[in-house]
């Protein structure tokens, strides 16, 4: 069963807008709780529903969305993170004196909010971990969300690489144990490599765990054991500088 994460919930007084934001949103597993064209209706509505995200343009016609956060905060919860978008980029440093967690410039794009949504998951992920008592030096954690919709988290040390399926058109995880796990379809290399500085692209089919890498031998990498023989790690030359860079600088 589809399993949503994360509430959501979109102010903006172009519906056009709204829509396409809801369609880049799916790729996350987003539950879309609500949308509103309209300030008034939209203050009645978030204190019942208390969303986990809420996206708010910045120039409505009744209000500014920077003051209206700032009317509204008081009445939602306190873990509600608030991403303005607007056409213009004027407002950014007002938006983060109102405690934004993010700032979006409008028509909003998949690189972007995959910036965004990456960062909100690993913020809550860190929450998670802090709230179970793990320590803070336990290896972090990354969010999969599969191509069936479900949800796991891994540990940054139990990926050994991503791997792009060329028939399947999707990029998968490897874990060190050998197994795999599918990604989401629209799931991109710029979304990978935006979770970590460890994941580093070797190729355009490849994106690899430098910590797993323990030696580079003939533009291939070796692994660490179990997975020592894995042997398809080849190093296309458009991506060995930044590999070599990042490996003997680890």
């Amino acid at each position: 069963m589809n399993t949503h994460l994360v509430k959501a919930y979109i102010i903006d007084d172009n519906p056009t807008a709204i829509d396409l934001l809801c369609r880049l949103l799916k790729d996350y597993s987003v539950d879309i709780i609500g949308t509103q064209t309209d300030t008034r209706k939209a203050r009645a509505e978030l204190a019942e529903l208390e969303p986990d995200l809420l996206f708010l343009d910045v120039e409505m016609p009744d209000t500014s969305g920077l003051d209206f956060w700032s009317e509204v905060q008081p009445m939602v919860s306190p873990d509600t993170k608030v991403v303005f978008y607007t056409a213009y980029d004027k407002y950014v440093l007002e938006a983060l004196r109102r405690q934004a967690f993010d700032y979006m410039l409008k028509p909003p794009n998949k690189t972007e909010l995959a910036k965004i949504m990456t960062r909100y998951y690993e913020e809550r992920l860190s929450n998670r971990q802090q709230a179970t008592g793990r320590s803070h030096s336990d290896r972090p954690l990354l969010m999969i969300v599969n191509a069936m919709g479900e949800h796991t988290t891994l540990r940054f040390d139990h990926i050994a690489f991503f791997r792009f399926h060329g028939e399947r058109k999707l990029w998968e995880v490897v874990k060190t144990d050998g197994t795999c796990c599918t990604l989401r379809h629209r799931t991109t290399a710029d979304v990978i490599l935006n979770y970590s500085k460890d994941f580093v692209q070797i190729h355009k089919s490849y994106i690899v765990n430098v910590q797993m890498i323990s030696k580079i031998q003939d533009n291939t990498c070796v692994l660490m054991p179990p997975l020592e023989g894995i042997d398809e790690l080849h190093i296309s030359k458009n991506y060995r500088h930044e590999l070599m860079s990042t490996f003997y600088n680890m």
